[in-house]
């Protein structure tokens, strides 16, 4: 334990180093939720209870109750065991407990309510998460929502029933919408890894607890949902979060959250950072629909159309050809930056430039030959976004002018080549 000690007077008082504070105040903050969780679960059982007549309460369990605050430890122990093993039929008894002015049968009756709550809570979850063909009522905060989006399958109801353990309290805030965005701002902040630090390492937030958030900001308007996009962001893009939903089938609850959410942030002011998921995360069937609808639709031009031709390379085929080159006219600058190998030039990347490099994948040509001195492929991006540029103008009209001459002669002929084969209807039967 990392500690100093500061001078006060004769005595030595320790002071803890601000790394280990924070660690600790994050402990005393998550305690601090169970036991406010724990004491509405009992004060409303109790007070629920509190209103049941008198002849209502079962005098051997009452007497068991009574026996916990025995002056033998034996005695003491065999009552809690007896009690926990009867369960929630003696809960009024026990929250009769709760109000004696012993405090070995407040502590004693408490316990045993709180373990009983626990597992009468799972008891509901696991009937819940077994009801696939929706033959019994279930009041679980969200669950009419969740359904409706995402399905009552039984992997479906596995999820949903660990998103209900993580984020009940939330979930039902998403049911009411009261006060929503502050909640889940408030939430997502909280979720953030790097801004909780332990002496292990950042606290890596569960998969269950960000599709909570994911859930709720389906919810609001684009607008209201401005304020998400950038912290759910980094959520889903930081590795140790990553690792746990990229790997999963498609079909995995979680990662289909993820890239409904993915697309979803497309419609933002800040699309790239939707488009920057879905590449991150290789959801191609949704990259190419995206990018079909951003650059047919688009009025103006920035990094945003920059990450949808890349979506469209990587993800698509000869098909997407017709819808990259319009953008060849686009001189906006996307990226600039310096190398030793430029000789002190900078580096300037203009939209036109990507999208050719990105022509030059889909028609395997190789973007030497066109004068591409720095580009370096990536796994992610086809090529790296900030390398797709030149030193020198000169050289950019070049490529460009190149390519028109390539297309115009091979183009036609490349595409007859290149075009999926069209399947009969009797393949399809």
């Amino acid at each position: 334990m990392n500690l100093a000690y500061n001078k006060l007077g004769d005595r030595n008082q320790p002071h803890f180093s601000p790394a280990l504070w924070s660690y600790m105040k994050r402990i005393i903050y998550r305690l601090t939720r169970v036991l406010i969780s724990v004491f509405v679960v009992i004060t409303t059982a109790a007070y629920s209870d509190a209103q049941e007549p008198p002849n209502a309460l079962n005098p051997e369990y009452e007497k068991m109750v009574q026996l916990l605050g025995d002056s033998s430890f034996q005695i003491r122990e065999r009552a809690q065991k007896d009690l926990t093993k009867i369960g929630l039929s003696a809960r009024r008894e026990l929250a009769s407990g709760l109000r004696s002015p012993d405090p070995e049968i407040r502590s004693r009756s408490r316990r045993i309510y709180v373990d009983l709550m626990y597992e009468d809570f799972e008891q509901k979850l696991q009937r819940f998460i077994d009801d696939v063909d929706g033959n019994l009522e279930h009041d679980l905060p969200g669950w009419d929502l969740y359904q409706k989006k995402i399905g009552t399958s039984e992997a479906e109801r596995k999820f949903f029933a660990s998103m209900v353990r993580s984020e009940a309290s939330l979930l039902r805030s998403i049911e009411t919408r009261k006060g929503l965005v502050e909640l889940l701002q408030e939430r997502v902040k909280r979720l953030q890894p790097y801004g909780n630090y332990t002496p292990t390492g950042p606290t890596i937030p569960q998969v269950q607890s960000i599709a909570t958030v994911m859930l709720g900001a389906s919810q609001l308007s684009i607008a209201e949902r401005e304020t998400l996009v950038s912290p759910v962001y980094n959520l889903l893009n930081y590795s140790q979060i990553k690792s746990q939903i990229i790997d999963k089938p498609d079909s995995d609850v979680g990662k289909r959250m993820t890239r409904e959410w993915a697309a979803l942030a497309t419609k933002s002011r800040n699309k790239t950072l939707g488009l920057m998921l879905i590449l991150n995360y290789g959801f191609g069937e949704t990259g190419i629909k995206v990018a079909r609808e951003l650059l047919n639709n688009t009025t103006s031009y920035s990094t945003s159309e920059q990450y949808a031709a890349i979506c469209a390379a990587r993800f698509g085929g000869a098909e997407e050809i017709e819808l990259l080159q319009p953008l060849l006219t686009q001189k906006t600058l996307v990226h600039s930056w310096s190398t030793p190998q430029a000789g002190g030039k900078l580096i300037k990347t203009q939209l036109r430039d990507t999208v050719l490099i990105m022509l030059l994948h889909l028609t395997k040509q190789n973007p030497k030959d066109y004068g591409y001195r720095f580009s370096r492929p990536s796994p992610i991006f086809v090529y790296e976004v900030y390398s797709c540029g030149f030193a020198e103008d000169d050289n950019r009209e070049k490529a460009h002018q190149k390519w028109t001459s390539w297309w115009n002669e091979n183009g036609k002929q490349w595409l007859e080549d290149n075009k999926k084969p069209e399947v009969s209807d009797d393949l399809n039967k």
